[in-house]
């Protein structure tokens, strides 16, 4: 298993572990565009999902919150 997909399995399993960067890579992964960064917000888009997923940042990290609302909109993805 590469670092990669232990990366995703991870973020699958428990997303509060990752850190920003992290979430970031995964969510591109899954095929997620970052297309906006309001001072410390960040915005990203799916062409499956209706709405945008926006991620505060502060200090290089976000609260867990995001993060499992992440999983929910990559699952929301993969049951499409």
């Amino acid at each position: 298993m590469t670092q990669k997909q232990k990366l995703i399995d991870t973020f699958l399993r428990n997303p509060a572990t990752l850190k920003y960067k992290q979430l970031f890579f995964v969510l591109e992964h899954f095929g997620f565009a970052m297309i906006q960064a309001k001072s410390s917000h960040i915005k990203f888009k799916h062409p499956k999902l209706l709405s945008d997923l926006i991620i505060p940042v502060h200090n290089g990290e976000c609260k867990d919150f995001y993060k499992k609302e992440a999983l929910k909109r990559v699952l929301e993805i993969q049951n499409k």
